[in-house]
């Protein structure tokens, strides 16, 4: 009798719950049972798979992430962006004597390139696009820590202005990455499946894909080529936004993070240490100023006033910083102060420089310290931006197509 109310219970609860009585028990026939195993196992299949991965990456350990995992072994080649944020932590704990950080900019140089001019034998680049100061601190105050190195070379890019302690994906991977514990999966991805398994076989962490498109940066088809770009610049350069000569807020240096939580504890940092640091300013073509005036990028923080009037103020409360902090292991290059560095023709799109010869020519200017800038040479910095940005005021794309005339 009670399991009979049970059991009537029950059916009166699924009746509210499902619409209907559990149904009875019925003898399957053998095409059902069949059909239950079929579903089942596809079902499972994305299951296992899934499983697979994430054994084939604990047993491996790509990232150096726990104590069992396989000896790394990395290709003596440049990793795309987003597997770069992720070798960031096992690459700082090999010895190199030499360590390039940045953002997209400094993404074409090589290993190889870096060793050939400096005279470096280990020289790693660990660039990585729109790196800002949220996650730019950590990273550098890890690179630093790096066994043997003598010389950091640093670029800053104008996401490095950002005053609101945002970070983009890249660099969230990177401060992810850094901070890692055993069981965590950074990068549970195929083409890490796939570079996993080949190290598992014996050889690098690695895939071919990779090394395409790192290639690609270097020597792509000019700018000039692409008539989507000139039109913009065209468009910019002709008919510039009203403020390109407006003078630039008063900013306090105070007010950039990047200079407390970032310059002055990795340059201290590395002068214990007896490591030289270079700051870079980028080199861009003159016609990309317009551009900026007229196109705000994404990930700036432009207030009113000339863009690059800003850049200079944040690029001038760098160098003034270096040398309140008596900082005697940081030299500062304003390579966008040399004209061979500015050539529209040498770039892929408005920004990167692409061309082999020039991007060889911009680590001799660091080299040779033809570019340094000191507080004595501020004013002398800022005009010959401004100059140059004047000097392009009458140049138009004349290669545009005909119907476009």
């Amino acid at each position: 009798m009670i399991t009979g109310a049970i059991r009537w219970l029950g059916d009166r609860v699924r009746r509210s719950l499902y619409g209907s009585p559990r149904n009875r028990p019925q003898i399957a026939s053998r095409g059902g049972i069949g059909s239950r195993w079929l579903f089942l196992s596809i079902v499972m299949l994305p299951v296992l798979y899934g499983m697979a991965l994430c054994a084939l990456l604990m047993i491996v350990d790509p990232y150096d992430l726990r104590p069992w995992g396989l000896r790394p072994v990395l290709v003596d080649a440049e990793y795309p962006p987003d597997k770069t944020v992720n070798l960031i932590r096992m690459v700082a704990r090999q010895p190199h004597d030499l360590v390039m950080f940045g953002g997209s900019t400094t993404m074409p140089f090589t290993a190889r390139r870096l060793n050939e001019v400096f005279g470096s034998k280990s020289a790693v680049n660990l660039s990585y696009m729109a790196p800002m100061p949220t996650d730019t601190a950590p990273v550098l105050l890890r690179l630093v820590q790096t066994p043997g190195l003598k010389r950091l070379i640093v670029a800053v890019d104008f996401s490095e202005m950002r005053r609101d302690g945002d970070m983009f994906y890249l660099g969230g991977s990177a401060v992810t990455s850094l901070r890692a514990h055993w069981y965590d999966m950074p990068d549970f991805t195929r083409p890490v499946a796939r570079a996993s398994l080949n190290r598992l076989r014996g050889g690098a962490f690695d895939i071919p894909d990779w090394r395409r498109e790192v290639a690609g940066l270097v020597d792509a088809p000019s700018v000039t080529t692409h008539t989507d770009y000139m039109a913009l610049l065209d468009d910019a350069v002709s008919r510039p936004d009203p403020w390109i000569n407006a003078p630039a807020p008063a900013i306090a240096c105070s007010a950039y993070p990047y200079l407390t939580r970032v310059l002055l504890p990795v340059g201290r940092s590395a002068l214990e240490r007896g490591i030289h640091v270079d700051i870079l300013f980028p080199p861009l073509p003159f016609q990309t100023y317009y551009n900026w005036q007229k196109n705000p990028l994404e990930f700036s923080s432009w207030e009113k006033g000339a863009h690059h009037r800003q850049l200079i103020g944040f690029y001038a409360c760098i160098v003034k910083t270096v040398a309140a902090a008596k900082l005697s292991n940081v030299t500062v290059h304003a390579t966008n102060t040399d004209r061979r560095l500015t050539v529209l023709a040498d770039y892929r799109d408005t920004v990167h420089l692409t061309k082999s010869s020039t991007l060889t020519a911009m680590l001799d200017a660091i080299r040779d310290r033809t570019t340094v800038v000191t507080p004595e040479k501020l004013d002398a910095f800022g005009r010959s931006i401004d100059r140059g940005i004047a000097g392009v005021r009458r140049w138009r794309w004349t290669d545009r197509p005909s119907s476009s005339r």
